[in-house]
């Protein structure tokens, strides 16, 4: 069977090229992709990284199927990225500075405040709560996502825990791309997944008193 191979960063100059078709053999999984691509590359290393099969996240007993999509990650974590959950105030223009470099055509960022009015009612503050350890992995892996569909450089994702007042920043979200058009859709499609399955949730507080902001949780999540 043929499934179609995406190499990104570090892992598309070790190959020297970004993507091909693969010949595998009918049932192999995406551990055997990795050897196949680390033999016919042999300055190739995909040990460490990870994988996604039509841009969702999978392990490396994951099987293929013919005409899959199979996108190589190199790791998010260290120099690329930077991700996590703060009490500290945000400070996008630092985030802004860090994402920027010659290389990049197009940094984007998306900063999101506690807005009052709300729904017609004066807001005090907001309580942000999280799983954190559940939190950070869930970050990693919309990171992980953005990098299956996009070609990217650097990527900022934070969020506050805590207090945050009227017209303080609870997120911040930067990314940057040697194109504006990636960097804009994936600026969008990171707020966009954080608020369908990152483990946080608001509180509002007002004068009369406070309430759990109520969300969704995606069907395929749903208990």
């Amino acid at each position: 069977m043929r499934v179609k191979v995406r190499l990104f960063a570090l892992y598309r100059e070790q190959a020297g090229q970004d993507h091909l078709t693969l010949e595998l053999p009918e049932g192999a999984r995406v551990l055997e992709a990795q050897k196949a691509l680390e033999a016919l590359f042999p300055s190739l290393q995909l040990e460490g990284g990870m994988a996604a099969v039509n841009q969702t996240l999978v392990g490396g007993e994951t099987p293929l199927r013919e005409g899959d999509e199979v996108a190589f990650l190199p790791p998010v974590s260290g120099g690329q990225d930077s991700f996590g959950l703060t009490e500290a105030p945000l400070d996008l223009s630092s985030l802004v500075a860090w994402a920027t470099a010659p290389e990049y055509g197009a940094v984007v960022s998306f900063l999101g405040t506690t807005r009052s009015p709300n729904r017609g009612a004066e807001v005090a503050y907001l309580e942000y709560e999280a799983y954190p350890e559940m939190a950070e992995k869930v970050m990693a892996q919309i990171l992980g996502e953005m990098r299956a569909r996009w070609d990217l450089g650097r990527i900022a994702l934070w969020h506050r825990l805590g207090r945050v007042d009227p017209g303080e920043a609870s997120i911040a979200i930067v990314v940057s791309a040697r194109h504006r058009k990636e960097a804009f859709l994936a600026c969008q499609y990171a707020i966009d997944r954080v608020k369908q399955i990152l483990p946080v949730w608001k509180k509002e507080h007002r004068p009369d008193g406070s309430f759990w902001v109520e969300g969704f949780a995606p069907e395929e999540h749903r208990l």
